[in-house]
């Protein structure tokens, strides 16, 4: 039985001349490494310097020893690899910000572009401008997307927000509302919601925000014993002693009146005075 060792060090592989910005960090060589490259062998190079980060993997034969493409600088023009302008701005911006280059190749073509504070560059661009141009074109960029994601973020979290008073609002309530609305007036709802669950649990009854704002509670005396009512514009639900009764409602000039439904009562009771009335 043979057994083969595993290599784990790195075969040393030179770059390609056209690939002048590893040099600027003093790197000349990758290492080569077998099915890097979707199933092809390949050279990887990457390395780091004052927070800029790169990673080529450029595919290799190495039975022929030499790279699959060819790279030259003869080569590079608009549309072509990352602007050498970029290359440039992108050196001057990794001791401040967080660089990364990126090269992706497929089948049919290959994509440059840089990463700057998690923005993506396209590599084309600064091909006319100056340095200095290309820097202020960067980090312009970087800020309106910035501003971009920020503005999404906000509008994902007031959408987030209205949502959930939505659903609160139709399991209070049972129905749907303006969520703008109830987001102004949340207090208010709030208050109109605990209201609610209130006469539910004691009466039974399930008012809607629009009897709710004309409601109210009212305990007094009648035939001798306890009577606790809910007040709504249309009606009134009683607790007389172990028993629940409806109450018809009248408002008059001087105050609103309840009296039972029955016909055998007659009797209004006054439970509520209008301003000014003694």
């Amino acid at each position: 039985m043979i057994n083969k060792a595993v290599n784990v060090m790195c075969v040393k592989v030179p770059l390609p001349e056209a690939f002048s910005l590893p040099r600027k960090f003093g790197i000349s060589w990758g290492c080569f490494s077998q099915d890097a490259f979707y199933g092809l062998d390949a050279v990887v190079a990457e390395g780091r310097f004052k927070g800029l980060y790169f990673r080529y993997v450029l595919p290799y034969d190495a039975i022929a020893k030499r790279y699959m493409a060819e790279y030259g600088q003869r080569e590079r023009r608009k549309g072509y690899g990352i602007s050498p302008t970029l290359a440039e701005a992108l050196y001057e911006l990794a001791e401040r910000h967080e660089v990364e280059v990126v090269i992706e190749k497929t089948r049919y073509k290959t994509y440059y572009y840089a990463v700057v504070d998690g923005v993506r560059i396209d590599g084309r661009l600064c091909y006319r401008e100056s340095l200095r141009g290309c820097i202020s074109e960067v980090l312009r960029r970087v800020k309106e997307q910035r501003e971009w994601e920020e503005q999404l973020r906000r509008q994902r979290i007031r959408e987030e927000v209205l949502n959930a008073l939505t659903e609160w609002y139709f399991r209070c309530f049972g129905e749907t509302a303006n969520p703008l609305k109830v987001a102004k007036r949340l207090e208010e709802y709030f208050a109109l919601c605990q209201m609610r669950s209130a006469a539910k649990r004691e009466f039974g009854v399930a008012p809607t925000e629009r009897d709710l704002r004309r409601a109210f509670w009212w305990e007094g005396e009648w035939g001798g014993r306890a009577l606790s009512c809910f007040v709504t514009e249309r009606e009134a639900v009683c607790k007389w002693g172990n028993a629940k009764w409806k109450f018809a409602v009248r408002a008059g000039a001087d105050g609103v009146y309840i009296k039972p439904e029955s016909p055998l009562y007659q009797e209004w009771i006054k439970v509520a005075h209008r301003c000014g009335d003694s």
